[in-house]
């Protein structure tokens, strides 16, 4: 169902309705993807947008706080994506007590559904589920597999690793051995894999489940002097889809940024229409894509081409 929401262009010097879109970092390709899809459906009805974004994924206290400053500008909605499930749940239901609209993308957040227009995700779980599948297959069944996360503390990398790990039990002679954690930083993320590997020699796979893990462990091994584990990531970045293309990883799960904010721009003109923005709410899928599939992958072939 798609709302066609007519909003007034402001005429003199009224501004136009503002909407806020808070992204859990910078600097990455998929947030930036994200943000273009946002604007171009938010201009075409007069709305303008102001993206947001902390400096690291932890930095939840500045997250929260940009949630403050656009509920004390009185702005017309907030789009956000949760960096943690729980630090932005007291500031939100000040938004919510505000009469601003929130439509929450990405990672849920620790509210009641009433609490927020709508829930904009993407499966997390599958995401976990699709790369131990994919380890279980390359390795014939047996072998043991580590995990480079974000922090325990980050909703969407533990659920990838809760996921992952269900999923791996699954199979008696594959075992989980480790679990470390890169903080979404790249040096921190580049030894992260060295401590994996130097507690865990025998190692057979490692799965990362963010850009910044992902892009430490592709870029940890020197493909002429040793051989590395098998490595499937998280990532949208180009850097990472080229990196499966020559070689650097054997699987990426991937996801599409810009049908993301599209849906949740939908969801934020049905809120201001007065309509029921939750019929928007949904998991948007994942794919896992290797050197072979990602030749005729339509998610793929939309972060290459890049925003039209």
């Amino acid at each position: 169902m798609t709302i066609l929401l007519e909003i007034p262009i402001a005429c003199g010097h009224k501004p136009p309705p503002t909407i806020v879109v808070i992204t859990p970092t910078g600097g990455l390709e998929f947030w930036e993807n994200f943000d273009h899809a946002v604007r171009a459906d938010a201009g075409a009805v007069g709305l303008r947008t102001e993206l947001a974004a902390p400096q690291s994924v932890t930095d939840y206290t500045e997250q929260a706080q940009m949630v403050e400053n656009a509920i004390s500008r009185h702005v017309q909605g907030i789009i956000v994506s949760p960096a943690h499930q729980l630090v932005l749940t007291s500031v939100l239901q000040k938004a919510v007590n505000a009469k601003i609209p929130v439509v929450i993308v990405g990672t849920p957040i620790a509210l009641p559904a009433k609490d927020f227009a709508a829930f904009i995700g993407w499966n997390e779980a599958e995401a976990g589920r699709l790369a131990a599948r994919k380890f279980i297959s390359l390795l014939g069944g047996k072998g043991e597999v580590g995990v480079i996360g974000v922090s325990p503390t980050v909703e969407g990398s533990s659920l990838i690793e809760k996921a992952f790990a269900d999923e791996i039990a699954r199979a008696p002679r594959v075992k989980l051995v480790g679990v470390k954690y890169g903080l979404s930083d790249w040096a921190r993320g580049h030894q992260a894999v060295l401590d994996l590997l130097a507690e865990h020699p025998e190692i057979k796979g490692i799965f990362t489940t963010d850009e910044f893990s992902t892009h430490a462990a592709a870029y940890a091994f020197d493909r002429k002097s040793r051989k590395r584990p098998l490595l499937i990531g998280v990532s949208d970045e180009l850097n990472e889809i080229e990196g499966l293309r020559v070689g650097r990883t054997d699987a990426l799960i991937v996801s599409d940024p810009r049908e993301l904010g599209t849906r949740a721009m939908q969801a934020m003109r049905a809120a201001l229409a007065g309509s029921d923005a939750s019929t928007y709410s949904t998991q948007l899928p994942v794919t896992l894509v290797d050197r072979q599939t990602m030749v005729n992958d339509a998610t793929v072939t939309m972060l290459v081409k890049g925003p039209a």
